[in-house]
């Protein structure tokens, strides 16, 4: 497995692509691609402007928009390359290649430390389009149309092929009522404060939790709905994407580490789910040598339950179990984690 550097002159139609391809790898039992797309952190990639320099040898200019990092083997990425021509694209995904003409690669350590700028120091580089991220209960002024100049609630955001439709609460002189606005734009809706949703993506570690329960809460339940799939995986890959984020504090960095052993084996990475499930278990040897009575430990319970996902070890269900009935924790989603895995459901 390496990075293998790619480009392709519409970028945003093969992202699509290539989450609905990993999705179908998901559905088949196979291993999930883990792409990278420098444009996420580095500038917009809201418009598809024309490229005009490519050529067949996979060479343009140093335009980030256009590259994207994937980890695979020769065997995988050259099916992807395949596959993507099938589709008839005028522009079909191409490997960069080196001064010597070879196929660009970078190694592990480089994209680590290409991961540590990107998610560390995105705040001094990163151009976010404005409507990028729009969550439920975000504060909006809505700028064109018949209420131009009111303030609304936003109740409910969904991407849909043509653009941004958002369900908006407004309060006028009658009362609350809501209205629809489809392909919202930057010109149609001022984004005026951020909800709670937006502040926790301050804490990368809470950002995790929850989105990883939403995405274990769907396979509990059989959601076999395409769209709600293809979201899932695209999540999994951002979320993955944080696995080498420092964390100072030991105990919320073991808490970290058994939700990226959840991430790696949700997304059938085979070498990396093994390493972490060894740092997990030396991760608990050293809690239960170090403090051996002192059991009501979430960091200790999280553990557990990144390991049975991954083991199938009853032996771990049973002791978070126990745990919750001894100390009854305070932490909704750590109890919700707990009835997840209470189902014994493979996940």
């Amino acid at each position: 497995m390496r990075w293998w550097v790619m480009t392709h002159l519409r970028m945003k139609p093969f992202k699509e692509w290539l989450v609905a391809e990993n999705a179908k790898r998901l559905g088949e039992g196979g291993v999930m691609l883990e792409p990278f797309y420098p444009a996420d952190f580095l500038t917009s990639d809201a418009d598809e402007v024309r490229h005009p320099f490519a050529k067949d040898d996979g060479r343009v200019s140093s335009d980030l928009s256009r590259f994207v990092f994937i980890k695979a083997s020769r065997e995988d990425i050259n099916a992807l390359v395949h596959a993507e021509s099938k589709l008839g694209h005028r522009y079909t995904l191409l490997h960069y290649r080196d001064t010597d003409g070879s196929q660009a690669v970078v190694s592990d350590a480089m994209m680590k430390d290409f991961f540590d700028a990107c998610l560390n120091y995105r705040g001094y580089f990163e151009i976010v389009p404005p409507m990028l991220g729009i969550e439920a209960q975000d504060r909006v002024q809505i700028k064109s149309g018949p209420f131009a100049g009111q303030q609304a609630s936003v109740v409910s955001v969904r991407h849909t092929k043509s653009g941004i439709q958002l369900d908006l609460e407004l309060e006028l002189v009658s009362g609350l009522f809501n209205i629809k606005m489809s392909n919202v734009d930057k010109s149609q809706v001022a984004i005026l404060n951020r909800s709670l949703v937006d502040a926790i993506r301050t804490d990368f570690i809470e950002y995790t939790q929850l989105h990883l329960l939403e995405i274990l809460e769907h396979r509990v339940k059989g959601i076999d709905d395409e769209e709600v799939k293809r979201r899932d995986v695209a999540m999994l890959t951002r979320l993955y994407r944080y696995r080498n984020q420092p964390v100072e504090n030991v105990a919320a960095r073991i808490h970290f580490q058994s939700l990226m052993l959840i991430c790696a084996h949700l997304c059938r990475y085979t070498a990396d789910e093994q390493e972490l499930t060894a740092q997990a278990l030396a991760s608990l040897d050293d809690i239960n040598s170090r403090c051996p009575s002192k059991a009501a430990t979430d960091t200790r319970a999280y553990l557990w339950i990144a390991l049975y996902i991954v083991t199938r070890n009853p032996v771990y269900r049973e002791s978070v179990k126990q745990y919750i009935r001894d100390f009854q924790p305070k932490s909704d989603r750590l109890r919700r984690f707990v009835q997840l895995i209470r189902t014994g459901k493979k996940l």
